[in-house]
């Protein structure tokens, strides 16, 4: 059985090779890397590709300015020297100026950047002034500086043009720092007692690392064309050097009485390689991000899905039928975090969805409203909303109706709210984007709505931030915006988790309000069976990808049929009667890498068998209910049964 999964399972690429396959997709991009190849090699060793000398000319200057020939290939230039060896050789000049500047730029910007952005204060202040100082002036002007203080040479300029693009890595790495430096796992790695500077190197810098790639590979184009265009004015490479710059400069006087043939080498070359450095670093932001049809909930992934065995439940606000979704694992494998998962919510009702964090909750009405992670993918199933299959939806389809018949109300009520705009013109977007309303008059069904739930004062509270508002008033608001198209959907993810108990009390109540006022379909994720206890009509329970059991509430917590159910109920303050220590379930959910190879539940429970563990259980339905385990009808959990101690 396993070997028959296997060789099913879709061979997924790891990122690395997603990355290269990405890169080699464009023609374009496979000719740019194909080109910085052979300019990296023509640094390194010019004379595998250079058959002359450079600076040899010809001492009898008889075969000067001569067209291309099987000697010359691209003829000679006036002292008689081999064009095409000068045009290879130029190639060293122009990686040498993007060496220089970028090990400039880099090493003074990044750490710049770095500091500034963490110290932050006064100190970044004086900092991105001087910065924007600097970054305000001319980068020949800034070059030409740097020769004067100096010495004439390509490296003093280029060491003026690295100070100039320096104001460019600092500016990028600070605004990466600052972005990084308030995630929780900095917060926490400071509270364990790291030094910043470790901080910065271990938790800031890698995630730096991408942008800084594409910063250094488009800004080399433009360094090498600065380098080219200060010697051509004479102030960066010597005048009898192969320098591209130097070669055009003697071209201009040439051309005249010789013909435009002598710009066209080292133009071209300048050009194409100004251009290839271009086309490489947008290959490689593009293949590095995440564009629209990956971004983290907009993956709509289009593949042929295999159909789903169950038809669609009648009547069903939203229908969910053998939803399959597979994610790249280790290796190159794929890993299914959700296996078969169906369930139904009709107008009106309530369906509590709980499960201990990772069994597939959210991920299941993500994947449902096509908004499943990058980089997973449906591999099977069918979703049908308000009776018409939504399963291969384009995203411009889903945009009709995600926000006008679906509300989403978030987990952390802050953080769903924009911080930078006020709440009134936040409310206001979905009114003006999915109704024919004008903008009074969405301000009006915004005050409305802040009414609607509770929010004190609401003309007042529409033109303030999110910041300026409780975790309770938040989530209000929260709400009021699933709620602004009176959709016939509300799906909450874990809605109450960040509020103390009054409040969690508060927000249940006004759900249900909400509910019976507009004969909603509500469907709400949780892993708290005291909030499904208080707004649930049926229960479904999900376990490490899979429902293992459905019913309708009473039915429940009076006689769950599923270990894991009565082992939740076990898990409950309400049921542990004030005695003894409170009852935990052992062991953690297992990996979508490592499911068992039969029951998920098995290593968890206590009444698993051998055959638990070696067979995988069917979904069975008795009715309106499921239960998916083999042992269901040898034992009944009732009231005061204990599972687990």
């Amino acid at each position: 059985m396993s070997d028959v999964l296997a060789a099913a399972t879709p061979k997924v690429p790891t990122p690395r090779a997603r990355f290269w396959l990405r890169m080699f997709r464009n023609p374009l991009t496979v000719i740019s890397m194909v080109w910085i190849t052979m300019l990296l090699l023509a640094w390194l060793w010019p004379g595998l590709l250079a058959p002359h000398d450079p600076y040899a000319g010809d001492v009898s200057l008889t075969r000067t300015f001569e067209g291309p020939s099987w000697d010359h290939w691209l003829g000679t230039d006036g002292v008689g020297r081999d064009y095409y060896s000068r045009v290879i050789y130029g190639a060293r000049f122009a990686v040498k100026s993007i060496l220089v500047a970028m090990i400039v730029a880099v090493g003074i910007g990044v750490p710049v950047g770095l500091y500034s952005g963490w110290r932050g204060g006064r100190a970044d202040r004086i900092i991105m002034w001087l910065n924007d100082v600097l970054f305000s002036l001319p980068i020949v002007l800034l070059a030409m500086a740097v020769i004067i203080i100096l010495e004439p040479s390509l490296t003093s300029a280029m060491l003026g043009v690295g100070i100039a693009m320096a104001t460019r890595f600092a500016r990028l790495t600070r605004a990466v720092t600052l972005a990084e430096k308030e995630e929780l796992y900095v917060d926490a790695a400071r509270i364990t007692g790291l030094s910043p500077a470790t901080i910065l190197r271990r938790y800031i810098t890698p995630n730096l690392l991408p942008s800084l790639i594409v910063q250094i590979a488009i800004i080399s184009g433009a360094v090498i064309l600065i380098g080219a265009t200060l010697s051509f004015l004479g102030i960066g490479a010597k005048l009898d050097d192969p320098d591209w710059g130097v070669m055009l400069a003697r071209a201009r006087f040439d051309f005249r009485l010789e013909g435009i043939w002598q710009i066209i080498p080292p133009g071209g070359a300048l050009v194409l390689t100004v251009l290839a450095f271009n086309l490489f670093g947008d290959a490689i932001r593009d293949s590095l991000g995440r564009d629209v049809a990956n971004n983290a909930l907009t993956a709509v992934k289009h593949m042929a899905l295999q159909p789903a065995d169950q038809p669609h439940a009648a009547g069903a606000v939203l229908s969910i039928r053998d939803l399959d979704v597979e994610f790249p694992g280790p290796g190159g494998t794929a890993s299914q975090v959700l296996s078969g998962v169906s369930l139904e919510v009709y107008p009106g009702e309530t369906l509590g969805v709980v499960g201990e964090s990772g069994s597939g909750k959210s991920m299941t009405m993500l994947s449902a409203l096509g908004l499943t992670p990058a980089p997973g993918y449906l591999t099977r199933g069918s979703v049908s909303f308000d009776g018409r299959d939504v399963t291969h939806l384009s995203e411009q389809e889903w945009q009709q109706i995600r926000g006008r018949d679906i509300g989403v109300i978030f987990q952390e009520p802050v953080a769903a709210l924009n911080p930078a705009l006020k709440v009134g013109r936040q409310l206001m977007q979905a009114l003006l984007i999915h109704t024919d309303i004008s903008k009074p008059e969405a301000r009006i069904r915004a005050a409305e709505l802040l009414a609607e739930v509770r929010v004190p004062d609401p003309e007042w509270r529409l033109d303030q931030y999110p910041h300026e508002f409780s975790g309770g008033m938040a989530q209000r608001v929260g709400i009021a915006m699933a709620l602004a198209c009176e959709p016939r959907l509300l799906i909450a993810d874990e809605p109450t988790t960040a509020l103390d108990v009054t409040v969690q009390g508060e927000i249940l109540d006004l759900l249900a309000d909400i509910q019976d006022r507009h004969h909603m379909a509500v469907i709400l994720i949780t892993h708290d069976l005291g909030v499904i206890a208080d707004a649930a009509d049926r229960v479904l329970v999900m376990y490490a990808g899979q429902v293992v059991e459905t019913a309708a509430l009473a039915s429940v917590f009076a006689r769950p049929k599923h270990p894991y159910s009565r082992a939740l109920l076990d898990t409950m303050p309400q049921s542990h009667g004030g005695h003894g220590d409170l009852p935990v379930i052992p062991g953690t959910v297992p990996s979508a890498t490592a499911w068992p190879a039969g029951c998920r539940f098995a290593q968890r429970c206590e009444f698993a068998t051998e055959q638990c563990r070696e067979s995988v259980p069917p979904l069975e339905s008795f009715g309106a209910e499921t239960v998916r385990c083999i042992r269901h009808s040898e034992f009944a959990f009732g009231p005061g049964t204990k599972s687990h101690t």
